[in-house]
């Protein structure tokens, strides 16, 4: 009988470290400053911002927080870029409800593989090709403006030790 308990509760004990291993989430967090000197080439600009990705690998969904400063004019879009700092890349996960904003804000929103755009020319053929990027260090947030379309402010994201 007492075999049979140290089974059973071998089993069960088994069967949950298993359900627990099953439903751990992987997140990846990265940081970035944005300011114009970011840009490429470097752009004299008051605007300034901050920007927070974190990726559950799992879902594959980007929580994203974003606080801008001073923007001298209406935003017209904004963008998760692959690239290495001071080099221009291609967009790989746009972000919603940014265009027309101007001056100060913050948002906050949740982003998928309906976002993502690859970019195979670079190797960017799916979403996971775009969170490998953003664990490295090679990708970047950008955010455009009617004044300067090409890029307001920049900021190269930076992993967060986990």
């Amino acid at each position: 009988m007492k075999r049979a308990l140290h089974v059973g509760a071998a089993m069960v004990s088994a069967l949950l470290l298993g359900a627990a291993a099953a439903s751990a989430q992987v997140v990846v967090v990265a940081t970035a400053t944005l300011g114009g000197g970011e840009e490429t080439p470097i752009l004299l600009s008051g605007a300034a911002g901050t920007a927070e990705v974190a990726i559950d690998t799992t879902a594959k969904e980007f929580a994203v927080t974003l606080r801008i400063f001073n923007i001298p004019t209406t935003t017209t879009a904004g963008h998760i870029h692959v690239g290495p700092k001071g080099i221009g890349g291609p967009v790989v996960i746009d972000f919603p409800a940014i265009a027309g904003r101007l001056g100060d804000f913050v948002t906050t929103f949740r982003v998928g593989e309906a976002a993502f755009r690859p970019a195979a020319g670079i190797g960017i053929n799916t979403i996971d090709d775009v969170i490998q990027a953003v664990a490295n260090g090679n990708a970047y947030v950008n955010i455009h403006s009617t004044t300067n379309p090409g890029g307001e402010i920049r900021g190269q994201l930076v992993p967060k030790a986990p």
